[in-house]
């Protein structure tokens, strides 16, 4: 199976864009970022006056930004920066946004062992465990990864991401009418994205029998999961 692209497939699609930044000059950023619009939303945070740019949580919100744009490398750029500045009360928050950045990236052993640290600090136990699943799916170890999203969805049943991760392991196995259903619980639970399940090679199967053909003609848009 192929590496997911960071932009919805997995669990990078957990982060938090309306907890980024502060303000009303970065509203329109937040917006297109939950609505999906990732490229947009770089644009119009890039838009900003330099003084909000430069804000910790305006950096922040660019660093997830670029991870949701497969962008992994200049987001780990980012985040390490903002790791030296941060405050042990946002370290975890840190530590969680590096781990997905590592994972993006492709630093697989890197990100394994920052999410850890992530969880140490205090980071929610669900979106790390998920997150790590996606770390094992990403580099291959796909029993294990099938295993940890399971445990993650018997705990947390409302988590879109670990969805679709298992919507994608089930299509690689050929099982496209389970790996159907479970993109339609992802969709339930505002996993909302048409133009990435058009193009994801992870379904392309899946696209072909036409199990998902309503999802992905919808104009509806959401990435805002939590």
């Amino acid at each position: 199976m192929q590496h997911m692209h960071a932009s919805t497939l997995g669990v990078v699609c957990l982060l938090l864009f309306a907890t980024s930044a502060r303000g009303q000059s970065l509203w329109m950023t937040e917006h297109l970022a939950n609505n999906c619009e990732y490229e947009a939303a770089l644009a119009s945070w890039s838009m900003a006056p330099a003084d909000v740019r430069g804000s910790f949580d305006s950096r922040l919100l660019k660093a997830r930004i670029l991870i949701q744009l497969d962008r992994g490398a200049d987001a780990v750029s980012e985040l390490s920066t903002l790791r030296k500045e941060a405050s042990e009360k946002r370290m975890a928050e840190i530590l969680l946004a590096l781990g997905l950045a590592q994972s993006s990236a492709r630093m697989f052993r890197s990100a394994e062992t920052t999410l850890r640290a992530a969880r140490e600090k205090g980071a929610d136990t669900d979106l790390v465990d998920a997150a790590i699943a996606e770390v094992w799916l990403s580099s291959g170890r796909k029993g294990e990864a099938e295993a940890l999203l399971r445990q993650v969805l018997r705990r947390a049943p409302d988590m879109a991401g670990p969805m679709l991760n298992l919507a994608a392991l089930r299509a690689a196995e050929g099982n496209v009418t389970e790996a159907a259903a479970l993109i339609r619980f992802a969709w339930a639970l505002g996993y909302q994205n048409p133009t990435e399940l058009r193009k994801a090679p992870e379904f392309e199967r899946v696209r072909a029998l036409g199990l998902i053909n309503d999802l992905i003609s919808t104009p509806s848009r959401r990435c805002r999961i939590y």
